[in-house]
């Protein structure tokens, strides 16, 4: 890993010595600098302010000529100052590099710093795994190519927890700890638990850790399926299930708001287990999405306001969110930000920071926030939750998984995160208004109007500020949901949703044509372009900080395309040619618009909008026979 630069103003004068890289300030986004030295008329013209604003902490030095004096105001924020005087070089670059090593020393969150270390004093290793330092893999060709191809550095790291002094992963000694101690702070948890199989492991340790068969579960119908595993399957809890919405598009929405009513949830207590039904506080855990896969984020605060009594704990999973407490109009839907007493739910937060923070794929982690039930009978000590956790982690980690996620904290600790996600939300308003100046037929997912004006009218820092711009108003036509509540739900800025024609938004019912939104996933990925995934009329765009505008104008430029192509009706074997020639002889001579027309013709007449709300609605649920775990029993009974 080399050393990290010195940004260097090109109006300073050469007053210091250095080892390390120089460039210009201006050739630089501050990420690869290890201290920065500034002229006097930089710092007066702003640039300190730009520095300070990263919230990188990165030192900074002025340097002054002809006796400049620094005004007072600036000397609290700086790390010191140099005088263009020939026989101090030497001794300003030894203070230069004292600072920059300081810098990249606490650049690195704990656990990271640790491997990093270790790997370097290059133990020779007779322990696993057995590639030892991928040293097997090079006694062959192809394992040679793959140790080329990652990087000796992923092999070195992958270590074995033989040697004690990486400390240990599963009962959280040394510096994991420390890691999981930071994140804890970093994300406003009591307790942090990091877990190296997704958010399908860190939902069933949770479930596991809570409850008990008997216990009631207020669940959540569009709960992942590892949720059903480790409350329903494993610990063989008994579900109260809330139905959700779907909307015509195919967009998946939140709970009913009846469904959180007191008097409704001891009805449906009394139909599974009567006896239950006037206990003061029946459920052990409620499960629910804090938001879906389709960017309907819940608040938070109004969940716990009226469920919070009637739950020992409430679980959040937040697999896919987690970043909500970094962008200021998001905060009062994240659970880990609420002032909360001794007669609140604890709170669990699941995390899938693979998703859209920062970490390699299964990265996960279980955020606990329940400090202020300790003492009481429901709560769930650590050594407990550890019991569970253990259950479910390998005793083999991937250190560089565990690693990713200590920088994950590092990356969102103070400003830095903040500003992160603002020029993620901001990058996502821009592409959206490029696409309804561009676009006509296929249309983001957003009111039409806020206060009797278009919603790309209104300047991009406004919107990026107020939640007015993404709420989800009871009765609005844009969005087609029902049964829900003032200021229940809103979309989320960081997904990008679209929809293709074919639904009337006025009355939500199907159209004459329309465009599966199938049909577009498959012709972006003929052009190299991925959407996360696609329903029935509607395509979903992960953003994250990761996207730039070049990026996000590629995606547009493409969308238009595809509008050229569907009002010229050209030939399938041009849009779609990798499925045209998979089923040549199925899709001889069509066109885009005759395959659009034939699948739209087959959602309409089975009504397939209809089939999917259904799905999800409380008067078509199965008729409940036996508990989940008893069916699971049964099935594998020779």
């Amino acid at each position: 890993m080399s050393k990290l630069k010195i940004a260097v103003s090109d109006s300073c004068p050469y007053c210091f010595t250095t080892q390390r890289e120089c460039i210009y300030i201006n050739e630089s986004r501050n990420i690869d600098v290890a201290a920065i030295v500034l002229s006097l008329n930089d710092v007066t013209c702003g640039k300190l302010d730009e520095i300070d604003a990263t919230g990188y902490g990165i030192p900074v030095f002025i340097a002054t000529e002809n006796q400049e004096r620094v005004p007072a105001e600036y000397l609290p924020r700086i790390s010191g100052v140099f005088e263009n005087c020939e026989s101090r070089r030497e001794f300003y670059g030894r203070q230069l590099e004292t600072a920059a090593s300081h810098y990249e020393t606490q650049l690195r969150p704990p656990f990271f710093r640790a491997l990093v270390d270790y790997v370097n004093q290059g133990n020779s290793a007779f322990d696993c795994p057995g590639h030892q330092g991928g040293e097997f893999f090079r006694r062959h060709p192809a394992g040679n190519q793959f140790v080329e191809y990652f990087g000796e550095a992923l092999f070195r790291a992958d270590l074995c927890n033989a040697d004690v002094a990486m400390g240990d992963l599963l009962i959280h000694e040394g510096a994991p700890c420390i890691a999981q101690q930071h994140a804890a702070k970093v994300f406003n948890a009591d307790k942090t638990y990091f877990v190296l199989n997704g958010t399908s492991s860190s939902n069933k340790v949770v479930l596991n850790a809570l409850l008990t068969p008997g216990d009631l579960v207020l669940f959540d119908r569009n709960n992942h399926k590892s949720n059903h595993h480790g409350a329903l399957l494993q610990a063989g809890a008994t579900p109260v299930y809330l139905e959700t919405a779907r909307n015509p598009y195919g967009f998946i929405g939140g709970i009913d708001a009846h469904c959180f009513e007191e008097s409704y949830l001891r009805e449906l207590i009394a139909e599974v287990a009567p006896q239950r039904a006037k206990e003061a506080r029946p459920f052990r855990l409620a499960v629910i999405q804090l938001g879906t896969y389709d960017g309907t984020i819940y608040n938070a605060r109004q969940v716990v306001d009226k469920i919070g009594h009637l739950c020992d704990y409430i679980l959040f999973d937040s697999a896919w969110v987690g970043y909500e407490q970094f962008i200021p109009m998001m905060a009062d839907c994240s659970p880990l930000l609420l002032d909360l007493n001794e007669n609140d739910p604890g709170i669990l937060v699941t995390q899938s920071v693979h998703k859209q923070q920062a970490g390699f794929s299964q990265t996960s982690q279980i955020h606990k926030k329940d400090s202020h039930i300790k003492g009481q009978q429901r709560y769930v000590p650590h050594k407990r939750m550890n019991n569970a956790f253990m259950m479910h982690a390998s005793t083999s980690p991937f250190y560089p998984l565990f690693a990713a996620l200590d920088i994950n904290a590092k990356m969102h600790e103070g400003v830095s995160g903040r500003n992160m996600w603002m020029d993620c939300v901001v990058n996502g308003i821009n592409a959206r208004k490029l696409i309804l100046d561009n676009c006509q037929h296929i249309r983001p997912f957003v009111p039409e109007l806020v206060d009797g004006k278009p919603w790309q009218s209104y300047e991009t820092a406004q919107i990026a500020v107020d939640l007015r711009f993404f709420q989800f108003v009871p009765g609005e036509h844009w969005h087609s949901f029902e049964g829900y509540a003032e200021n229940q739900y809103f979309v989320d800025p960081c997904k990008l949703l679209l929809t293709t024609p074919g639904i009337d938004a006025r009355n939500g019912e199907y159209e004459a044509f329309g465009v599966p939104a199938t049909i577009l996933a498959n012709f972006l990925r003929e052009n190299g372009v991925v959407p996360e995934k696609c329903d029935l009329n509607s395509i979903l765009f992960l953003l994250t900080p990761a996207e730039d505008m070049a990026k996000l104008q590629q995606l547009v430029a493409l969308l238009v395309r595809f509008e050229k192509l569907l009002e010229s009706d050209a030939p399938l074997a041009e849009v779609l040619p990798s499925i045209y020639k998979q089923h040549e002889e199925r899709y001889a001579g069509y066109t885009l618009r005759q395959l659009c027309q034939e699948m739209h013709d087959l959602y309409a007449r089975h009504n397939v909008k209809q089939l999917q709300k259904e799905m999800f609605r409380k008067e078509h649920f199965p008729r409940v026979s036996m508990n989940p775990q008893e069916s699971q029993l049964r099935l594998f009974t020779r």
